[in-house]
């Protein structure tokens, strides 16, 4: 299999983009892929005597058998859970986009890498550019996630039309479904769907298997 970089986005933050990245490195793993997850920046990290513990990065770093180390993983950490571009400013350190993409590639051979941003598409990754100025820089292919709630649509259509304008592939969008209920009569999925021709995955929450849902996301990233 070619080396390929997957970028996992969202429509904004909290919308499941570690969930859905976890769940794809397991399967990977489990199928006997080579998987390095790459997240360039963490906010909001815990301090453990004196060193920055970032915590969906420890995800991933469990996930793959510590195969790789997690300054690998994640090489630039904060303990503000704020903005990376505020962290970095407040900090006084200068972390540019051309060092995320300096640090992905140092990273060691593998069949995959999957990089997970750091909140929306527009959220500010360093002082000098957005997540999606880092998705072109590496031109990776980008799986969008989406929180299935009242307003994901705008979010949704709004975020394929950067992606567009970027010219940045779009290889699906996961609608991550949270709440156990909706109010009646909304159907995001349906609505979505009669919308764009990107593939479109709902995941309905944490509780669920999805393991059907992601094998669909597996086989869209490695074809």
């Amino acid at each position: 299999m070619k080396r390929k970089n997957i970028f996992i986005s969202g429509t904004n933050t909290e919308v499941g983009k570690t969930f859905v990245t976890l769940n794809i490195i397991k399967l990977l793993v489990f199928k006997g892929t080579k998987v390095n997850p790459y997240k360039p920046i963490e906010t909001g990290c815990k301090e453990q005597l004196s060193e920055l513990i970032p915590h969906d990065s420890m995800l991933f770093y469990k996930a793959i058998n510590k195969r790789i180390s997690l300054n690998q993983i994640n090489p630039y950490r904060f303990l503000e859970p704020i903005s990376p571009a505020a962290a970095i400013k407040r900090s006084r350190k200068k972390i540019y986009i051309k060092d995320y993409r300096k640090k992905l590639e140092d990273l060691p051979s593998g069949d995959i890498t999957l990089i997970e941003g750091a909140g929306g598409l527009c959220s500010p990754l360093a002082p000098d550019g957005y997540n999606i100025d880092l998705i072109k820089r590496i031109n990776a292919p980008t799986i969008l996630v989406a929180k299935d709630e009242i307003g994901v649509i705008n979010n949704v259509m709004l975020s394929i039309n950067m992606l567009n304008k970027y010219k940045i592939k779009i290889l699906a969008i996961v609608l991550n479904r949270k709440a156990n209920s909706q109010p009646v009569g909304m159907n995001n999925y349906k609505e979505i769907k009669s919308l764009t021709k990107t593939p479109l995955i709902q995941i309905l929450n944490k509780k669920h298997n999805n393991q059907k849902e992601f094998n669909k996301l597996i086989k869209l990233i490695t074809a």
